[in-house]
């Protein structure tokens, strides 16, 4: 495999993020491979390293952390080393000998008890094994509430002069009580406040009280926000679940793409119409290495299957069955930025902490970095490197724009003669 097919075996993007990070040789002792598994022991927060093992046939793996994410972050770490070829070959230590036959053991066909009583043990440890992660996410949004309250009394002003290990110290606490979600929130928190800016404070505030809703239902979800409410704490759904149930099929146009960098992990999103269903869904991919992700989708309009995943709006969906990719056609556009804006109202209720948005609006010019309507209503535009090109394709003249709008200004993303076919310029 390479790097970028390995990060795909990661259950989510914080375990693919953590991953990369790990997969350097100072991290690791004892690695090595042979033509069955690839091994290694990764230094942890304790005393003893952690041992990993991966079996090269069919990539099941073995470590000794106690994350409950499978495949864990030093899984994948290691196959990143090995994909890499930065694992030279070897005889595999006991404990990898003791694991493949124990697997091999295993293998040996069993006919799986299907008695009430074993059927019921199974279901009892699904239950119990959910409650503890249950458990351990609540602590988490408990810890979360005493911080929020703390900086709500010393005040946003504060948090400028705060350290990278006091950010640190709260995200760990997140990671540690498995809410990644939470995690990244904050993460996204401290990059507003680092970044700075004329608006950073109430960009922060945006942020904070964002923190402050979740941590507040989290502890009783409303029955119509349980599952986004989930998602936003860090429960995920694997792609094989979601491609296992009935998907949506339509007529879908690839038109808006946002890439993101970490330093670890590219993310390539895209946003997607539904002809029929008249909504956006968006596909995620993610990468590492030197290499942009890539579009999961190439533009244009296509006639195929999207499975959604649980929650959330614009919602998530992975790509199932599609045909070839034709030329894209015109698609309903709204007709001033009060429509467009007043129809986000039904998405922000199915997802209160959703940023970024699909907006659309017909018959706009750009002047002076805005983008103004048929009504004289105007939107701020970000990525000048967008409006120029849809400058030199329209001149000073109207045109349709389609874009991604986070609340604070608009990033132009797709064009089209008033009427005609949009045109992706960014």
């Amino acid at each position: 495999m390479d790097v970028d097919t390995v990060l795909a075996l990661a259950p989510d993007k914080q375990v693919a993020t953590a991953a990369a990070r790990l997969a350097a040789p100072g991290n690791w002792r004892g690695l090595g491979h042979d033509e069955h598994a690839v091994w290694g022991q990764c230094r942890g927060s304790g005393k003893n390293p952690y041992q990993v093992c991966v079996d090269l046939d069919d990539r099941a793996t073995k470590c000794s952390c106690p994350s409950r994410k499978f495949p864990c972050k030093h899984a994948i770490a290691v196959q990143v080393l090995h994909a890499r070829a930065g694992v030279g070959a070897g005889e595999p230590p006991a404990w990898v000998s003791e694991w493949q036959h124990r697997r091999d053991v295993r293998r040996v066909p069993k006919e799986l008890d299907e008695s009430p009583e074993a059927v019921e043990r199974r279901l009892a440890q699904r239950a119990r094994t959910s409650e503890a992660r249950d458990l351990a996410v609540q602590g988490g949004v408990v810890g979360l509430r005493e911080w929020l309250s703390d900086v709500a009394r010393r005040g946003i002003a504060e948090l400028p002069g705060r350290d990278r290990a006091w950010w640190e110290s709260i995200i760990r606490r997140m990671v540690d009580a498995q809410a990644p979600g939470l995690a990244g929130a904050l993460e996204d928190l401290a990059a507003v406040v680092f970044l700075g800016g004329a608006h950073w404070a109430e960009r922060a505030a945006d942020r904070l009280g964002g923190l402050h809703l979740l941590a507040t239902l989290a502890a009783k979800p409303p029955p119509e926000l349980a599952d986004v409410i989930r998602m936003r704490l860090g429960f995920t759904t694997p792609e094989q679940e979601v491609k296992a149930k009935p998907g949506w099929v339509d007529e879908w146009v690839v038109l808006l793409r946002k890439d993101e960098d970490n330093g670890q992990v590219r993310t390539t999103r895209q946003w997607v119409w539904g002809r029929a269903r008249g909504e956006w869904v968006v596909v995620f991919r993610h990468a590492a290495g030197n290499a942009p992700a890539g579009p999961a989708l190439p533009v244009g309009e296509f006639t195929g299957e999207l499975h959604p995943y649980p929650g959330g709006a614009p919602r998530r969906v992975a790509v199932g069955e599609r045909e070839p990719s034709r030329a894209a056609g015109p698609i309903d556009l709204s007709p001033t930025w009060t429509t467009a804006l007043a129809g986000l109202e039904p998405q922000l209720r199915q997802d209160p902490w959703q940023r970024l948005h699909p907006l659309t609006c017909q018959r706009v010019r750009l002047a002076a970095g805005l983008l103004i309507d048929a009504e004289g209503r105007a939107l701020p535009v970000a990525d000048t490197v967008a409006t120029d090109r849809a400058l030199a394709i329209h001149g000073g003249a109207h045109f349709d724009a389609i874009g991604l709008w986070d609340g604070w200004d608009i990033r132009i993303g797709a064009a089209a003669h008033p009427g005609a076919a949009p045109e992706v310029i960014a």
